[in-house]
């Protein structure tokens, strides 16, 4: 029942997002089988094929090739909210696994094997942020810091919650999308990661409060993005960046259609 109205999130995994931990504060997510079959992602694929010998170990390793077997991947952020712990991370993925290939890999590289609620987690690390991973079900993994891992597979059976707030944005920017992302908080890590040839201006999206945007694929590539600012003064100033970021965009086209 609490899955159902996530039916209509055409772009939305519901399976995946229902393993988010309830304090996720920034989510982002992939449809890797419609941005693999767009026209822009087959031309990605022919100018940069995955031929280097470790790509082809790993393939050989565990029989997974992510070209051909990933169908869907969401990104979460996530914010604890008793301030325990630093911010950390999880990867969900929904695809085709070869999980007793993917499992001997593991352990053939030292990873360690510890259960939790009956699910078995390996383990890579000995340090206070080891990282693991897990199959919660028939073809859904899921990668985090040990704790956070620990905490999706405790909530697996009685999802919690999201943000209300995160929640609605996913609601609207989900259905339109390939590709989407929903951040509640300051928008640091995309000044710094997605905008760093923007130079200085990038400063302008530490004003950021919310963020959503989007990319949809096909013979025309759509992308959107929105912000609340601090301050109209603010907004105006993100303004300037975005269109010089599309100006950059359109030069370079210029060189590279």
């Amino acid at each position: 029942i609490c899955l159902a109205p996530l039916g209509s999130w055409a772009a939305v995994d519901s399976g995946l997002l229902a393993l988010a931990p309830s304090d996720t504060n920034t989510i982002a997510s992939i449809d890797v089988g419609k941005a693999r079959n767009s026209d822009f992602g087959q031309y990605l694929l022919a100018k940069h094929p995955m031929g280097d010998q470790d790509f082809e170990k790993m393939m050989t390793q565990t029989g997974f090739d992510p070209r051909r077997d990933l169908q869907h991947l969401l990104l979460a952020s996530v914010r604890p909210a008793n301030g325990g712990r630093p911010s950390s991370f999880a990867i969900f993925a929904r695809g085709t696994f070869d999980e007793d290939r993917i499992k001997a890999a593991a352990t053939a590289k030292n990873a360690k094997i510890q259960n939790y609620q009956g699910v078995s987690m390996f383990v890579n690390g000995a340090d206070a942020d080891r990282m693991a991973f897990a199959f919660l079900d028939t073809g859904v993994a899921v990668m985090a810091d040990v704790p956070t891992l620990e905490q999706i597979i405790a909530n697996r059976a009685a999802p919690a919650a999201l943000n209300p707030d995160l929640a609605s944005k996913i609601e609207a920017v989900g259905s339109d999308n390939d590709v989407w992302f929903v951040a509640l908080g300051t928008g640091g890590v995309l000044a710094r990661h997605m905008f760093e040839e923007a130079g200085p201006q990038a400063q302008a999206f530490q004003s950021i409060s919310q963020s959503s945007g989007g990319i949809r694929f096909g013979q025309t590539i759509l992308a959107s993005f929105q912000a609340v600012t601090r301050s109209a003064p603010d907004a105006n100033a993100l303004a300037d960046v975005i269109r010089f970021v599309a100006s950059m965009v359109q030069m370079r086209q210029q060189d590279d259609p």
